[in-house]
């Protein structure tokens, strides 16, 4: 009976000893998103829970709403909880980047999402080619303006400054729709990626300009929406074209009712994907040099339909 319980003791010890080490073999990944407000962050966060459950990883998953300070709160948690990897879509480029320094000085590797961290040399970075969509949003706003036979006004621009994907959109705009249309002056209005104040910049755009308004540009989903708030309450759809970026539902009911002309698209749960994949294969030593950067295809969305970036028809 003594060394029964001398054995049962013995056990016992060994698994008290043992627990700590077999709980800090599990993956676990930090994961903080710009905002879950947006549809386009909505369908990564689902897609990445799904995919991390499969594969038996640790999930923890933040929404930073668009503030930069309460990122890099968020990061500082994960360094403390000594997470196994951090997956982030910076609020601001260059905000964000000296705490994923500190990061990776800890040994927690980082791969950025969507937009990229400036300054810092992460694993590696996953995005939509942000130049060639601008471009394909330029392309839809040129047909529509010749076919409204218009070469002349102003085409505004709602911005998110700060954030390195929205500026690579509009580097991909502007020259195109210079080229085509050389007498068309555009200007850029910082709605900070927010539906309500691309609404309110927009209103300050149509008032500003009156009738010389005769395009919109937007470069996600919640400031295409907040432009076509402003332009519908001016009963100013027929003389202000509109193109976006990201595509959701509520914006593909406005294309196919059009109120806009088109959205270049994203698929954000192939970049999610692609960044977790990156990542946990980073850890695990499958890929220890993958490439720094990993350009996502996007496409476009008009009444017609999807087109991938070549125009070809798309299911």
């Amino acid at each position: 009976m003594r060394n029964i319980k001398k054995i049962i003791l013995a056990v016992a010890i060994l698994a008290l000893l043992f627990t700590p080490v077999f709980a800090q073999t599990k993956t676990v990944i930090g994961v903080t998103l710009m905002s879950l407000r947006h549809p386009f962050f909505q369908e990564m966060k689902s897609t990445l829970e799904k995919d991390a459950q499969e594969r038996g990883v640790v999930l923890r998953l933040t929404d930073a709403d668009f503030d930069a300070g309460k990122q890099v709160r968020q990061v500082e948690d994960y360094i403390q909880q000594k997470v196994t990897g951090i997956l982030i879509t910076p609020c601001d480029s260059k905000a964000l980047a000296p705490v994923l320094k500190k990061a990776l000085a800890a040994g927690i590797p980082v791969v950025t999402v969507d937009v990229a961290a400036e300054g810092v040399d992460v694993v590696s970075h996953c995005a939509s080619d942000n130049v060639l969509g601008g471009k394909l949003a330029a392309d839809m706003l040129i047909k529509r303006l010749n076919e409204r036979k218009v070469s002349k006004g102003t085409v505004l621009i709602v911005d998110h400054s700060g954030v390195t994907s929205t500026q690579a959109r509009i580097e991909g705009f502007k020259p195109a729709m210079a080229k085509a249309l050389p007498n068309i002056k555009m200007v850029i209005m910082n709605a900070v990626g927010q539906r309500d104040k691309a609404m309110s910049v927009t209103e300050d755009a149509i008032q500003k300009y009156g009738k010389n308004l005769i395009g919109i540009f937007a470069i996600n989903d919640d400031c295409t929406l907040g432009a076509l708030s402003a332009v519908e309450r001016r009963n100013k759809l027929d003389s202000i074209s509109i193109v976006g970026y990201d595509f959701g539902d509520e914006s593909k009911a406005a294309i196919d009712a059009g109120k806009i002309v088109g959205d270049t698209v994203q698929f954000p749960s192939k970049m999610g994907l692609q960044a977790f994949h990156t990542l946990l294969d980073y850890i695990s030593g499958k890929n220890k040099n993958p490439p720094k950067n990993q350009p996502v295809e996007v496409g476009t969305y008009q009444k017609d339909g999807f087109r991938d970036s070549n125009g070809n028809r798309m299911n």
